[in-house]
């Protein structure tokens, strides 16, 4: 899909925090991501690079894993947690030597993230996040299916399927951090995940919700031109919705 995505990767070197081992992640070089725009679901478009491929850290000797802004904001307590409820099970191994990391592999690891991130007991932000990024890789896996292969069409309604339970699962837990964390959360400011979860119930049928969510967005004189303007789509998706329920 992207022709010179090797030559935008670089090997990084990381201390883990759990174990205290030296390890290597692939990662985008800087500033050579070149961004074409973000789906409804805030699901970040390049043209160039998929961003969301790279954003795991996963150590191959204890097995903890996180998002590449978390992979060092540990506490005492949670790499307690990791080391019985992760390390002790894990069974070390040198990883395979590849240019880039496959859709599939990042889907591996991202998971391997949400497991580290539910044993630390983090927040729901933190949770939400990951089993979004889960989500926008699982719909990035849909996009590359080949449209010669006969089971195309299964393939794509199974990976889409994955997309809307990890959306689900991100729309309840950031649903939470909304009502009990401080912004901004997730990485995200009031409007845009108000934008978001608004986005997120409408996915889910939840209309009456999702246009509550959005009004406070449409109206509010910070939210950026770009963030009102998937706001209005969204707004009019849901006047339909709710037209024909009533």
């Amino acid at each position: 899909m992207y022709e010179n995505e090797k030559t935008l990767i670089l090997d990084r070197k990381y201390t883990c925090p759990v174990c205290d081992k030296q390890i290597t992640s692939k990662a985008v070089k800087a500033n050579s991501a070149k961004f074409v725009d973000t789906k409804a679901d805030l699901r970040p478009v390049h043209s160039n690079v998929n961003v969301t491929k790279y954003d795991a850290i996963c150590c191959p000797n204890c097995g903890f894993a996180a998002l590449t802004k978390n992979f060092t904001n540990t506490t005492q307590i949670q790499r307690k947690l990791l080391r019985e409820g992760i390390q002790a099970n894990y069974k070390s191994h040198e990883e395979t030597p590849c240019e880039v990391y496959t859709t599939e592999q990042a889907i591996s690891r991202m998971k391997m993230v949400l497991l580290c991130t539910i044993t630390k007991q983090a927040k729901d932000s933190e949770i939400g996040n990951v089993c979004l990024k889960i989500s926008w890789l699982y719909q990035d896996l849909a996009d590359e299916l080949d449209e010669n292969d006969p089971n195309a069409e299964t393939k794509r309604a199974n990976y889409l399927t994955e997309a809307k339970n990890a959306a689900m699962n991100a729309y309840g837990h950031l649903s939470n951090a909304r009502m009990h964390e401080n912004f901004p959360i997730a990485g995200m400011n009031e409007t845009t995940l108000d934008y978001l979860l608004s986005y997120l119930a409408y996915e889910k049928g939840e209309y009456q919700t999702a246009m509550q969510l959005l009004s406070g967005v449409v109206t509010n004189r910070s939210t950026s031109p770009r963030l009102k303007d998937k706001s209005l789509e969204l707004k009019d998706l849901l006047s339909a919705k709710l037209h024909a329920d009533s």
